[in-house]
């Protein structure tokens, strides 16, 4: 009787195993055909995807009870050609389908949009094209959704109140364009939400972010979005990234930034903003302890006070754009034009129209920058310069102090104990 119960259980372990589902002769059909499609790196594929054991293929994954395809991962493959979406129509039963950075083209197949429980979708970093299909919205069941680094283009499709479980959402580097789609403010589950390098304008408000408890990071930068901050980012408490730059937002900072606690990484620079910077940003802890670089970027700001943003990070400043004025400091790198550094020692100045008032060692690249103090580097032309001990060459500077070197042509240089070389005119000195 006990040698009966031992084979019992023996078979018990046994029969699983021996019964267990293999690879679905459907998935295996629409893989063979998949691959048989692709170019480039796809003879490769072919000759790793041998047998009809499917299910232990690389980049393929399986439902360990039905043995249906649910997973197919193939990056950096090199595969080149269309995607072939009638063999993918094959696997009904795919949840994850990343063929990011590889070489496809043209645009998505229809069929991708019949792959109704899709959950995770990337092909970011492809040459895919086209404008994308109002059938983004039956593949309700998405919370990743990665189409970066390709070259779609034309307007959103408004179908994001049907994707309500997306948690990712990164369309940035592409050609789109129009109008911000307000179903956008449906995604009530979004952590990442990235548009960031296309061609979006109009009001960047006709996206409510407040019912987004969930957003880390908000990434419109480099668009040609217009209007002011919207009000409905104050909700956004879990908010860890915003940039906005390179747009055409107006008005000013709003102080409700600074309660964002948990704020590392904040840039609003190249628009057209107003005003100073709020002083509740000071105590935003995460941008003060951001790294070696500055967690804040302030730039193109008329009347900013970038001496506040070094309390910010112990760091030298990194400034461009016009219209700057850094009151006091040293070791800042600044480049554009109308800048003004008021007072401080080695900043590396470069652009035009720039006025350096007092200040030492700084070096100036560009034209018509008005410089005082010592010890500078001044190259270009038509800069004017006071002061003394000063390297000034290029043409047409106007100089005067004293133990300045001067080299090019048609600069005018008064003062004392000058090396002048070139078609210059000395009015006084020695």
């Amino acid at each position: 009787m006990a040698g009966c119960w031992l084979l019992l259980v023996i078979m018990a372990f046994l029969l699983p195993a021996a019964s267990a589902t293999p690879c679905h002769p459907d998935d295996l059909h629409a893989l063979r055909g998949f691959a048989g499609e692709l170019g480039g790196g796809g003879a490769l594929l072919r000759a790793a995807w041998s047998g009809a054991s499917c299910c232990g293929w690389e980049g393929v994954g399986c439902d360990s009870s039905s043995g249906r395809v649910t997973v197919l991962r193939l990056p950096w493959r090199g595969l080149t050609g269309h995607i072939p979406g009638a063999s993918l129509a094959g696997l009904v039963w795919l949840e994850e389908l990343f063929l990011g950075s590889n070489h496809f083209e043209g645009v998505l197949p229809d069929e991708l949009f019949g792959l109704v429980r899709l959950r995770k979708l990337s092909l970011a970093s492809n040459e895919l094209t086209g404008e994308l299909s109002p059938r983004l919205g039956e593949l309700t069941h998405l919370t990743l959704l990665d189409l970066s680094a390709n070259l779609f283009f034309g307007p959103l499709p408004d179908v994001f109140g049907d994707l309500t479980s997306l948690e990712h959402l990164a369309m940035h580097s592409n050609g789109f364009s129009g109008f911000l789609p307000p179903s956008l403010s449906s995604l009530s589950s979004v952590r990442e939400l990235n548009l960031r390098n296309n061609s979006m304008s109009g009001p960047i408000a006709r996206v409510s972010f407040s019912d987004m408890p969930h957003l880390a990071s908000l990434d419109f930068s480099t668009n040609s979005l217009t209007g002011w901050l919207p009000t409905s980012l104050a909700g956004c408490g879990e908010l860890k990234s915003l940039n906005l730059a390179n747009n055409i937002l107006v008005g000013t900072i709003p102080s409700w930034i600074g309660e964002f606690g948990n704020l590392w990484y904040l840039n609003l620079s190249n628009n057209s903003f107003v005003g100073e910077v709020p002083k509740s940003l000071l105590g935003l802890k995460g941008l003060a302890t951001a790294g070696s670089s500055s967690g804040m970027v302030f730039i193109n700001m008329p009347s900013f006070v970038n001496h506040e943003r070094r309390a910010l990070d112990e760091q030298p400043n990194t400034i461009t754009g016009t219209n700057n004025t850094v009151r006091s400091g040293r070791n800042n790198t600044m480049s554009g034009n109308d800048n003004i550094v008021m007072s401080g020692d080695s900043n590396a100045v470069s652009g035009s129209f720039n006025t350096l008032v007092c200040g030492n060692n700084n070096i100036l690249s560009g034209d018509h920058h008005v410089v005082s103090g010592s010890n500078h580097i001044v190259t270009n032309s038509f800069n004017k310069v006071t002061g003394c001990t000063n390297n000034v060459s290029g043409s047409n500077h106007t100089v005067s102090g004293s133990n300045n070197t001067v080299t090019g042509s048609s600069n005018t240089v008064s003062g004392n104990n000058h090396v002048v070389s070139g078609s210059n005119r000395v009015v006084t000195g020695d």
